[in-house]
C-alpha cells in the first residue's frame, strides 16, 4: 500500500520517544548519564496500541483496493467475503477502544506518554475516514446493483426456467449487498467510537 511506507516511518519514529537529557551545557558521558530520563515503563503498552492501530489501518486499505476495482459490482460471494473483513476489523478496533480506556483511568497528565497518545489519536482518525470512504463505495455499489437487478428482472421473464434462475442469484446479491452496507454501518460506529476514546485519552495525558 502507498501509506504503508510512510505508517513504517511514523512508528519508528514513535519507538524512539521517551528519552530526554536535560542540561544545555556541555558534559562529560560518566556525568551526563545520571541526567538520562527513563522511558514510561507503560510506554510498552501504548506502542502495542500503535500497532494494532497500524494493522487495522493496513486492512482498510487493503478492503478499500477490493470496492475500487470491483467496478462498481460486487457478487453475492465477494460481497460475504468483505462483510466478513469488516467484522473483523470493527472487531479489532473495538478492542482498541477498550485499551484506550482502560489507559485512560490511569494516565497522568504531562507524562511522555502524550507523544503516543498524540499518534495514537492521528490514526484513530485516519482509521474513521477510512471507514467512512468504505461506506460511501458500499453505498454507491448497492445504488448501481439496484438499477442492474431492475433491468435483469425485465429481462428474465422472457423464460421462466432462465429467469428464475436469475432471480435467485439477484435475491442472493440483494441479501448480500443488505448484509454487507449493515457490516459498513457496524464499522463505522466502532471507527466513531475509538476516534472519541482517543481524543479523551490524548487530552487525559496532556
Amino acid at each position: 500500500m502507498k501509506n504503508r511506507f510512510a505508517i513504517s516511518a511514523a512508528l519508528v519514529l514513535v519507538t524512539g520517544m521517551g528519552l530526554a537529557f536535560a542540561g544545555e551545557t556541555a558534559k562529560p558521558a560518566a556525568q551526563a548519564a545520571p541526567a538520562v530520563q527513563a522511558e514510561d515503563p507503560k510506554a510498552k503498552e501504548f506502542k502495542d496500541i500503535l500497532f494494532k492501530l497500524v494493522r487495522q489501518d493496513e486492512y482498510l486499505d487493503e478492503a478499500i483496493d477490493v470496492l475500487d476495482s470491483s467496478n462498481g459490482r460486487l457478487s453475492a460471494h465477494d460481497a460475504t467475503a468483505m462483510g466478513l473483513n469488516l467484522k473483523m476489523i470493527a472487531g479489532s478496533l473495538a478492542k482498541v477502544s477498550e485499551l484506550n480506556k482502560k489507559e485512560f483511568a490511569s494516565i497522568q497528565p504531562g507524562s511522555s506518554l502524550a507523544n503516543y497518545t498524540n499518534t495514537i489519536l492521528s490514526y484513530s482518525r485516519k482509521v474513521d475516514r477510512k471507514a467512512a470512504r468504505v461506506n460511501l463505495i458500499i453505498a454507491q455499489i448497492s445504488a448501481k446493483s439496484k438499477k442492474a437487478a431492475m433491468r435483469d428482472a425485465v429481462s428474465s421473464k422472457k423464460g421462466a426456467k432462465k429467469g428464475g434462475k436469475k432471480l435467485t442469484q439477484m435475491l442472493e446479491e440483494k441479501n448480500a449487498l443488505a448484509a454487507l452496507a449493515a457490516d459498513a454501518k457496524k464499522l463505522r460506529g466502532a471507527s466513531r467510537d475509538l476516534s472519541a476514546t482517543s481524543k479523551w485519552l490524548y487530552i487525559a495525558s496532556k
